[in-house]
C-alpha cells in the first residue's frame, strides 16, 4: 500500500510540474504579445510624427521652389 501511495504522489507531482510549465509559458506568451502591441503603438506614433514633419518640409520646399515656365 505504501508503494501505491508513493506512485500516486509521484504522478501527481509530475502532472503538477507539467501544468506549471505550460501555465508559465502561456502567461509569458500573453505578456510578450502585450509588449509587442505597445511597441507597435509607439512605432506608429513616432512614424506619424515623422510623416507630419516631412509633409511640412515638403510644403515649405514647394512654396520656395515653385515651378516657373520659361518665357517664349
Amino acid at each position: 500500500m505504501n508503494a501505491d501511495l508513493a506512485l500516486i504522489s509521484a504522478v501527481a507531482t509530475v502532472l503538477a510540474v507539467i501544468l506549471a510549465i505550460f501555465g508559465a509559458s502561456w502567461l509569458n506568451q500573453r505578456s510578450t504579445a502585450a509588449l509587442l502591441e505597445q511597441l507597435e503603438k509607439r512605432f506608429d506614433a513616432n512614424f506619424s510624427a515623422v510623416n507630419q514633419r516631412l509633409d511640412r518640409i515638403v510644403r515649405q520646399l514647394e512654396a520656395l521652389f515653385k515651378p516657373v515656365l520659361p518665357p517664349r
